[in-house]
């Protein structure tokens, strides 16, 4: 039975303990830690009187800052429930959305990149009956029920009274939509206790400390980027985010901040490595990173952990999981960084079609059992019966990922269920040949998709984003991949694109082709 323990009060105790220590840091803003203490006050006390009442909804539609941080705990410590969504979402889904969940408030920023949020929710209110508050950063004038952020946040008097935490009725952290690689969202109910849990398990495997500085390349409405925030905030660790990816400021900030510990994608980290003049960069602060959200290379791995000294680990985990299984070059690297192990703190087994523990070399789906198994789908009663099951007396969780099983209990990642290609007769991981594809030298980003064919059924589409500084054709691809990959796995069309879309974290597959190049 899990102990619940507040994930806010924790934290808020760490804080206590340095005043002036800074908590996180966010582009140009830095906030101290009693200047978090200070805000949750504040911040508290005006969603009270927007009548904000314990198992309330509160949207978070904003970019990495320091006000979204600083507005999950504050909605946390009133027992409100925060949504965080990504700031991309379009007026399409916001309306579907809306028509799921009944928020009480939502805060958004006025535009982020072509996004204007601020007009698409201006829309979706005209056509229907509901009311929440809308809290507008960087917006224009506002009328009711629009609210400007100043008259919500600097026009209220400061408040000293001590921040008085109120759990949620039902135990719940947050609700953390994920629309996947197919756009379809799934509103997945976070539990505190568990959440907690499992935060403070990885926290304390990680050996973080408050000497720590954590730089995070991932956003804060993705589960990733938030947990392990939350992991280095319990323990007193230096929290640093960037509004939006970029090499250069990343690199400086390590240098600048004397970064310990950070977390990117691999794709982040080849942009990385790629920047001219790497080497001029003070990066020997540097003792981990810490990679997930996209399948790892070996060859990538190894220019951290041996041409760098930095410990790598790599992770799968999942929004509706937090960690799963792990690969970690202080103790793995006699096996492939893809063969993963359990932690002490999770348990994994791979079943067959039928539901039966498969053997040795064979390959099935991935099955997790760990404390932060998400309660349910929101209204998706369907999915949740699907997903969820009940093994032993246990919940566990069923990923949708594919693995084989591996000599002494590993397990090696092979893909996502829901991403296979059918290519003719043949079964195409697309993460593996995004793996392959990213160690060509040339190559920042990869994105592989399948495009319906209907003669074999399905066939193979690579975006290609290069390099800074390199050019590559189509014939320079398919040579690389001659010889080194089946023939049946080289991509039928190479797609080469200045970018391809990604926010901060994950690669964005459902706006690919919104970035197709002739």
């Amino acid at each position: 039975m899990i102990k619940l323990k507040n994930i806010l009060k924790s934290i808020l105790e760490k804080n206590s303990l340095s005043p002036q220590k800074n908590f996180l840091i966010v582009e140009d803003e830095i906030c101290q830690n009693k200047d978090f203490i200070k805000s949750i006050k504040h911040l508290a006390k005006g969603l009270k009187d927007l009548k904000v009442k314990p198992g309330d909804k509160i949207a978070l539609i904003l970019p990495n800052s320091v006000s979204w941080y600083e507005l999950f705990w504050a909605i946390v410590s009133v027992g409100a429930i925060p949504v965080p969504l990504d700031p991309q979402v379009g007026e399409w889904e916001l309306r579907e959305l809306f028509s799921l969940m009944d928020f009480h408030v939502c805060f958004i920023t006025s535009k982020y990149r072509a996004n204007n949020l601020e007009e698409s929710l201006k829309k979706i209110l005209n056509n229907t009956k509901l009311t929440p508050y809308i809290i507008v950063q960087n917006g224009s004038e506002c009328t009711s029920p629009f609210m400007s952020w100043d008259d919500f946040y600097n026009k209220r008097p400061r408040e000293s009274e001590e921040i008085l935490i109120t759990d949620t009725p039902d135990g719940l952290l947050m609700y953390a939509c994920t629309s996947g690689t197919t756009g379809n969202p799934k509103i997945i109910a976070v539990e505190h206790a568990g959440f907690y849990q499992s935060q403070r398990d990885m926290a304390e495997y990680l050996g973080l400390n408050s000497k720590d500085t954590m730089l995070l390349g991932m956003p804060l409405y993705h589960q990733g980027g938030f947990g392990m925030g939350v992991q280095a905030a319990l323990s007193g660790t230096t929290l640093i985010y960037q509004p939006r990816f970029d090499p250069i400021k990343f690199l400086e900030i390590i240098e600048n901040h004397k970064v310990t510990h950070i977390q990117l994608t691999p794709t982040l980290a080849k942009i990385l490595l790629t920047v001219r003049n790497i080497e001029q960069y003070d990066l020997s602060s540097l003792r981990l990173a810490y990679f997930a959200g996209e399948v790892l290379p070996d060859e990538l791995a190894a220019r951290f952990y041996e041409k760098m000294n930095i410990r790598v680990i790599n992770i799968i985990g999942s929004s509706e999981t937090a960690t799963m299984v792990i690969w970690d070059s202080q103790y793995d690297k006699d096996v492939k960084v893809n063969d993963f192990r359990t932690l002490d703190f999770t348990s994994v087994k791979i079943l067959s079609p039928e539901g039966k523990s498969v053997k040795e070399g064979e390959s099935g789906r991935i099955i997790i059992h760990t404390d932060a198994i998400l309660r349910e789908y929101y209204k998706n009663p369907q999915e949740s019966d699907k997903r969820i099951l009940q093994i032993e007396g246990q919940r566990w969780f069923d990923t949708g990922d594919l693995a084989q099983l591996c000599p002494n209990g590993r397990i090696r990642f092979i893909g996502r269920e829901k991403r296979i290609i059918k290519r003719g007769a043949n079964l195409i991981f697309p993460e593996e040949i995004e793996s392959f594809l990213l160690s060509h030298p040339s190559i920042n980003a990869v994105a592989v998709v399948k495009k319906k064919h209907e003669i074999i059924g399905e066939t193979i589409e690579a975006y290609i984003q290069a390099a800074e500084g390199n050019t590559l054709e189509r014939k320079d691809l398919m040579k690389f991949c001659v010889g080194k990959i089946s023939s049946y796995k080289i991509p039928d069309n190479f797609i080469l694109t200045k970018e391809i879309p990604k926010d901060i974290g994950k690669i964005q597959y459902k706006y690919l082709r919104e970035k197709r190049t002739p």
